[in-house]
């Protein structure tokens, strides 16, 4: 009896693990998580990750749905599923029938309705201005989501590299400040899931392509974001990073195949040379360094000529696009990955969203370089880099020198006439980004030492340059920073957390110096926005004289002189000088003041000011 129970027991374990094995679950992973119907790209890439995949079966019965392809790499743990959804597809769930031998498992997968009119949307124009903030700089809106069971950091504000708590619920809660302010278009540094163990909170360096970092929100809270923006009539921008990923990555502890980085027997950074690509006596090493080297050591460097990879990553920002309702692009360290791939990389995206606009970080240091990253200049290399927009660190350079310079042919108010002259180089001087500061470079206060005469200035030349702007959160009250140190251009904006002493998002909560500043700012983005001639209209310059610079910004409707004086003390402009334009003029009126100027006399200019003003 005893021997019977125990043959009994016996079989009693082998049936179970016989059950088991045959209800064995291999995927672990399954990205992108859902799509859509009717997209423009009717091939969709599906992505399986789990434990020796290469020897199963897959098959699909779903009218409209065929496999076209399995691709494995050196890896047994992933499949590549390449799918083709036909027009005639209809929205739903289907199974993905798995089998290996007699085991089998079922993955359940769902194409959702495209929204009516996704691939025709609107994307920002030279019409927009623009608001960059660092969310978890900017308000904390939900302290219960601080520290997260499973994430290597919380909250710790004391601490200038650490995470500060800024989230998705505080952006929301202040859509319509920045409606008020004048902006039109919202641009965050990204809020993919980041959980490196230190400086996550700038999530540059992603370690989930499919979540929304927790600290940050839920996936369903960039949809709400971008339905306050929208409610709001702003416009919502993604940060787009396909140079590279965090070591934080799943990936990284399973890489999907040998090449999907670009590696190094050692450590080896960029030499952030970008220059090497318009140089046409570029030696291959150097560009090689450019290309495969490393952004920083916890940033693998993303191999974009594996072709799996291109696609999987793509798709990436078509999900985030489609699913959060984004109206545009900007793009990481463009120069950063090879050009040809990137530029295959942007059209892929907008063959998808024809009217998508994209503007792209080239760090470079010249017009022509700039302008060769501008998509629609003639190169003589033919290259076309697909960016509708880039951002122009030349002028960057000039604010920041040229209200702190003595006047001579080469400084001071002669560096915005030289850099202007050579708009030539551009095919759409309209669609360039000008900047004061962003989250890379010294807050702007301290490169004027706060003086806020130099930063008016430097705010009323942004707003009515060619191009269209980008303010920089914390601009609006002049936000304070230290010089030379990343967390130095990202300080917390005062009154986003409950226990700020102050609250800079009100008017009785900022300095008198402070309210200066805002009040300024917000006349001169409203005025923009009412007004074409700030956005497209044409530009008229004259040479600088004696530290005074003036410009013309002027369409069928209406015509605006902008008079810099970079002196310290007051000058007597005559306008003689200025009659091709002011021939039929007799007033103006400055557009900050409502002051009235005749302009059939000198205009006296305050040092350090400029005027802008509407001509009747």
């Amino acid at each position: 009896m005893r021997n019977h129970k125990i043959s009994v027991l016996i079989l009693f374990v082998f049936l179970t693990l016989v059950s088991n094995a045959a209800n064995q679950k291999w995927i672990k992973r399954v990205e992108p998580t859902f799509w859509w119907t009717q997209m423009t790209q009717s091939d969709l890439q599906i992505m399986l990750y789990g434990v020796d995949l290469h020897s199963i079966d897959i098959t699909i019965n779903y009218p409209g749905i065929s496999i076209i392809r399995k691709e494995l790499t050196d890896n047994p743990n992933y499949v590549f599923l390449y799918l083709h959804v036909s027009k005639e597809t209809n929205p739903g769930k289907f199974n993905i029938l798995l089998k290996k031998g007699k085991s089998k498992q079922v993955v359940v997968y769902e194409l959702k309705p495209r929204r009516e009119g996704s691939a025709s949307r609107k994307s920002f124009t030279e019409a927009d201005a623009l608001y960059l903030l660092m969310p978890d700089r900017f308000v904390n809106g939900n302290p219960s989501n601080d520290s997260i069971p499973g994430y290597f950091q919380g909250v710790h504000r004391d601490i200038p590299g650490a995470r500060h708590g800024g989230d998705i619920d505080g952006i929301i809660s202040k859509i319509p400040y920045l409606a008020d302010l004048g902006v039109t278009t919202l641009w965050t540094t990204p809020l993919f899931d980041n959980n490196d163990t230190n400086y996550s909170y700038h999530h540059y360096a992603c370690s989930d392509y499919y979540k929304i970092d927790p600290r940050l929100g839920k996936n369903e809270d960039y949809r709400r974001l971008s339905d306050a923006c929208h409610s709001n009539n702003l416009k919502l921008i993604i940060d787009v990073v396909p140079n590279h990923c965090g070591s934080s990555h799943w990936w990284m502890k399973d890489l999907p195949s040998k090449d999907w980085f670009n590696t190094w027997p050692t450590y080896t950074g960029s030499n952030y040379r970008m220059t090497a690509w318009t140089d046409p006596h570029a030696s291959a090493a150097d560009l090689y360094r450019l290309t495969h080297g490393w952004f920083a050591p916890n940033m693998p460097d993303l191999n974009l000529q594996n072709p799996l990879l291109f696609d999987y990553l793509s798709q990436v920002y078509i999900f985030w696009i489609e699913s959060a309702n984004i109206d545009g692009m900007r793009v990481d360290t463009y120069p950063y990955n090879d050009i040809k791939t990137a530029a295959r990389f942007v059209q892929i995206i907008r063959n998808e969203y024809p009217n998508m606009n994209v503007v792209g970080e080239c760090w470079v240091k010249t017009p022509a370089e700039i302008a060769y990253y501008q998509s629609g200049n003639k190169n003589k290399d033919g290259f076309d880099s697909r960016l509708s927009s880039v951002m122009d660190f030349c002028l960057k350079d000039v604010f920041s020198s040229a209200f702190n310079e003595k006047e001579s042919w080469d400084s001071g108010m002669a560096r915005f006439y030289s850099l202007y002259a050579q708009d030539f180089v551009y095919d759409n001087p309209n669609m360039i980004m000008n900047f004061l500061d962003n989250h890379d470079i010294d807050r702007y206060s301290t490169a004027v030492k706060r003086n806020v005469l130099k930063y008016k200035m430097g705010l009323a030349m942004l707003l009515t340059a060619r191009g269209y702007p980008q303010i920089y959160y914390g601009t609006e009250i002049m936000l304070d920073g230290i010089p030379g140190d990343y967390q130095g251009h990202r300080f917390d904006f005062p009154g986003g957390w409950q226990e700020d002493k102050r609250n800079c998002f009100t008017a009785s909560g900022r300095t008198p110096a402070e309210n200066e500043v805002f009040v300024y700012l917000k006349k001169l983005l409203n005025y923009r926005k009412m007004n074409r001639v700030l956005q497209n209209g044409l530009m008229k310059q004259f040479i600088p004289e004696n530290g005074i610079y003036v410009n013309f910004r002027f369409d069928d409707s209406k015509t605006l002189m902008i008079i810099a004086n970079n002196n310290d003390q007051a000058r007597e402009v005559d306008l003689k000088r200025f009659s091709e334009i002011l021939s039929d003029k007799t007033e103006g009126i400055e557009i900050t003041t409502s002051k009235s100027y005749s302009l059939k006399n000198p205009v006296s200019v305050q040092g350090k000011t400029v005027l802008i003003l509407e001509t009747k």
